[in-house]
């Protein structure tokens, strides 16, 4: 019998699956407290004598209110301050707070005793579940797993994940993002292994969306083009289907479930939670008929003598239609990232629960009128799949030529003179990867570079992540740009970057800590791509001032060093002193000044140095 010692474990938001190689093929671990079968709800219920994971804790989710916790995936890595967190606060029936770093925590009472659980804290129970499900399916508790996160996380949001699977004691040869993982999946069981084709994956998971471009070399999957937003998903039609329900019940009963719970009531969390205990049930009976009933004494007590209210698929659809929408601008986008166009795929394959809504897969037909819209794996299954399959390869169980290459959402690079952005590692490059630029001295006799290590894609590092400073001392002294550092940036394949400063056969090195990303409130990578869109002509003409404002410097430094090396006469030396002292002041005092005042300034230093032979 042969079989991978390393599971694939798809920590989703709302449901997690494990799978594993076994005798020749994938076998999904099933969990036999789950009504699903090979899912696992991602939801932990704190209560008095017990914690429940999975599909016991679902069931608390009434009568534990407030110490039911789950939609971690949506917080995991981010800080408290994050714009994406609030939005999600709406109808939850657990509360959130900040911790003393700021980030995200969840106050509950466990065991009688008050406490906060960490996003991490929570997946990390999941994930020993998972670890449970497998052990009782195998008959050996597995230590290893490769478990997938969603493209479009950070490296932050990827290391408390990390972070997450050692507190569950499992050890991680990789992390794999979830729709490389179906389109590994699907290159492996349906045998494509051989010739040259273009996928398309569209992830339409629970609480986020990803979509990403795959190139198949015989047996070789590329990621050639990521798109997404990690908060888009199942959770937000969920919201939006919330307040549909809502406002029906508030005009038959005057309740209003929407208003925000200022006063922590226990009915108000009650009645939140028995709304959304119905809201999935009614998303998946409209993704098959036309309508559906909900009784309203089943979510308000006294209005037990109320009628039902009726939900219409067309009442969804229009709700949500701006949902489903942008979905399709990203892939859009992420075709046009890739420089490719809907004809030249060859398959989308649907990776997700929420692709089985109607309106989705009409909008999808729309965009791909002639080509499959391939659903041929289960769609909550299909990204597990994959990780069992990179485990066993991992594992040496599996010996098909078969490879995986993933890319890197966002540029990583380093500021420069006037805080832009010089991009080392291009967005979508191939991981792992190292790259190495060289950067010179900026100011007469100086002794020490320091970098600021950051993640983005617009030109400027203001709306950049930083994601760290590393430093090098001991700088021979000389003119401006006589001496050079090598910066190097290594990515690996789970996104955890190095640093290397070298000079003159000296090397300083830092491994990148996204604690420290997490606290300074990192914006999301769609926010900065959506950014970056909308503002690159301001972008473009901003860096070309700054740009031009950095040659004004340039010139200055070298006029600085070398007018006193040079033969001047004692008026010309004052000449040129005085009109160096004149531009030097202006540029101090006029960080704000326009290209053309810039231009202005090193024109009239150019005539003079000119004159006197200076640069």
């Amino acid at each position: 019998m042969t079989t991978s010692s390393i599971i694939g474990i798809d920590l989703g938001t709302t449901y997690s699956v494990a799978a594993v190689y076994r005798n020749g093929h994938v076998e999904m671990l099933p969990n036999s407290q789950s009504t699903r079968k090979s899912t696992t709800a991602s939801c932990v219920s704190y209560g008095k004598n017990e914690l429940l994971v999975g599909e016991p804790a679902t069931k608390k989710f009434v009568s534990n209110h407030g110490n039911v916790v789950y939609d971690m995936k949506r917080l995991i890595g981010k800080a408290y301050c994050d714009q994406t967190v609030e939005q999600s606060k709406k109808y939850w029936i657990f509360k959130l707070e900040p911790d003393y770093d700021g980030n995200p925590v969840v106050p509950i009472k466990h065991f009688g005793e008050q406490r906060t659980v960490r996003p991490e804290d929570v997946s990390a129970s999941v994930l020993k579940k998972m670890v449970e499900v497998a052990e009782k399916a195998l008959g050996v508790k597995p230590t290893k797993a490769v478990i997938t996160v969603p493209a479009y996380f950070n490296q932050a949001q990827k290391q408390a994940t990390l972070d997450a699977a050692k507190h569950a004691g499992l050890e991680v040869p990789e992390l794999i993002t979830e729709p490389a993982a179906a389109a590994y999946a699907f290159t492996f069981d349906k045998n494509r292994l051989n010739g040259k084709y273009d996928l398309l994956v569209y992830d339409f998971g629970g609480g986020t969306f990803d979509v990403v471009v795959v190139t198949v070399d015989n047996g070789k999957v590329k990621i050639k083009a990521i798109g997404g937003d990690t908060y888009l998903g199942g959770r937000d039609i969920d919201d939006k289907l919330a307040d549909l329900i809502a406002q029906k019940i508030y005009d038959e009963s005057n309740v209003d479930l929407r208003e925000v719970d200022k006063d922590n009531s226990k009915d108000t969390r009650r009645n939140k939670a028995k709304l959304m205990k119905a809201v999935e049930g009614v998303k998946i009976t409209l993704s098959d008929e036309l309508e559906t009933n909900v009784y309203l004494g089943d979510i308000i007590n006294k209005l037990e003598d109320a009628d039902e209210i009726i939900i219409r698929r067309g009442e969804l659809e229009k709700a949500c239609e701006d949902i489903f929408v942008k979905t399709i601008e990203l892939t859009k986008r992420t075709l046009k990232d890739a420089k490719m166009s809907p004809s030249d795929i060859k398959e989308v394959l649907l990776v997700g629960g929420s692709t089985r809504i109607p309106r989705v897969l009409q909008l999808l037909g729309d965009l791909f009128p002639d080509r499959k819209l391939n659903q041929t794996i289960d769609a909550d299954e299909a990204v597990a799949y994959g990780a069992a399959i990179r485990a066993a390869q991992i594992d040496g169980v599996i010996k098909a030529d078969i490879s995986l290459t993933e890319a890197t959402p966002l540029s990583l690079g380093t500021d420069t003179v006037g805080d832009c952005f010089s991009e080392i590692i291009p967005r979508n490059s191939s991981v792992p990867i190292a790259r190495k630029s060289r950067y010179y001295t900026s100011a007469n006799n100086q002794t020490r570079i320091h970098f600021n290590i950051y993640e983005g894609v617009r030109p400027i590092v203001d709306e950049s992540n930083r994601l760290g400073t590393i430093e090098i001392n001991d700088l021979d002294k000389g003119e401006a740009g006589s001496q050079y550092v090598d910066l190097t940036l290594s990515l690996d394949k789970n996104g955890i970057l190095n640093v290397f400063v070298e000079y003159n056969g000296r090397t300083k090195h830092m491994i990148i800590n996204y604690v420290g990303v997490r606290k300074s409130c990192a914006r999301s990578i769609e926010q900065m791509i959506n950014d970056a869109e909308r503002y690159a002509g301001s972008d473009k003409l901003e860096r070309i001032r700054r740009e031009k404002r950095f040659d004004l410097s340039a010139i200055l430094e070298k006029i600085g060093y070398r007018i006193d090396k040079t033969g001047l006469t004692n008026s010309e030396k004052t000449e040129m002193q005085k009109k160096y002292d004149e531009v030097k002041k202006w540029h101090e005092q006029n960080a704000k000044a326009s290209l053309i005042d810039i231009e202005m300034q090193i024109e009239s230093l150019r005539k003079i140095c000119e004159r006197f032979f200076l640069v």
